[in-house]
């Protein structure tokens, strides 16, 4: 049921980011609309205040703080049973619980355009956030000897660490303007890089060896919302909301004592994130994406 929800919103995310890509748009304090630009304001029913010198393009530098969920995570557990000197395995599940995530800031930049007078504007972010530690109860290992004493029970606490680097195609759609302030809506895709540190283990003596971390590239998809404020010519203060899937981190296979090992797998990893971030537009003479007027 999870599973399908999230593919659900996903879906939702794409379609949205779709629709919203290169169509005739301004961002939030738009440059001034007219023939030269397109279309009037009258035509377009978005009212872009004119901006002076400002073109439509822009950098842009995020802060952040990103409020991890609790992952998803799974590592297959194979109880032995030893009788007679011939010991067997019997597959127990792979399912971790009682599992979390540390917050962390993070920090993003990027750059921008948008390219009309309908309030659609598109652009490329690389965000970049610290190591953050995760933990989980995975199921119990024993190893049974027949006719020897009960095995001992034991708890398998597991830890590591995560790092997360995403690269997204950002699309918004600018709902207006009240006195230099603009909400806005947007969606997300991309790639998520997890690097994932090595596993360790405690409270069970039969787990001491760390298996080794690993990395992967995952699609990553996000949600947003915010507004933004213009307080100069050329710069947009703007403060929003994201809900962001980073997709899946693995480790390795190889533990300290060079025993292969099945992977610790986190299957889904996702975020509610708060941002402020600073937009600041080039010169109209240096404008890097206007596009021809229409005839």
């Amino acid at each position: 049921m999870h599973s399908n929800l999230k593919a659900g919103i996903a879906t939702a995310a794409l379609a949205v980011a779709a629709c919203m890509s290169p169509v005739s748009a301004a961002d939030l304090g738009g440059y001034q609309s007219g023939p030269a630009y397109g279309g009037s304001i009258k035509d377009s029913g978005y009212a872009a205040p004119a901006r002076g010198p400002a073109g439509p393009c822009y950098f842009r530098g995020d802060i952040g703080y990103s409020h991890s969920r609790n992952p998803d995570m799974s590592w297959p557990v194979s109880n032995s049973t030893t009788n007679g000197g011939v010991t067997t395995s019997t597959y127990a599940g792979d399912d971790i619980s009682g599992t979390s995530m540390e917050h962390t800031w993070f920090g993003g930049i990027g750059m921008g355009c948008s390219m009309g007078s309908r309030g659609i504007r598109g652009e490329a972010m690389i965000d970049f956030r610290g190591w953050r530690k995760v933990d989980g109860e995975p199921l119990t290992y024993t190893n049974t000897v027949v006719g020897g004493p009960p095995p001992v029970p034991n708890t398998d606490p597991l830890h590591s660490s995560v790092k997360t680097t995403t690269a997204m195609f950002n699309a918004y759609k600018d709902l207006g303007n009240w006195r230099g302030i603009t909400p806005y809506i947007g969606a997300g895709v991309g790639v998520a890089y997890n690097q994932m540190d090595e596993v360790s283990f405690t409270g069970n003596t039969l787990l001491v060896n760390r298996i080794e971390g690993d990395s992967r590239l995952s699609l990553a998809w996000s949600l947003m919302a915010g507004i933004g404020w213009q307080v100069s010519d050329r710069a947009i203060l703007d403060l929003g909301y994201r809900y962001i899937d980073f997709g899946k981190a693995q480790s390795g296979r190889v533990d300290s004592g060079n025993f292969v090992n099945p992977r610790v797998t986190i299957n889904d990893m996702s975020a509610h994130e708060v941002k402020v971030g600073l937009r600041y537009h080039f010169d109209q003479g240096s404008n890097c994406c206007a596009y021809t007027a229409m005839k």
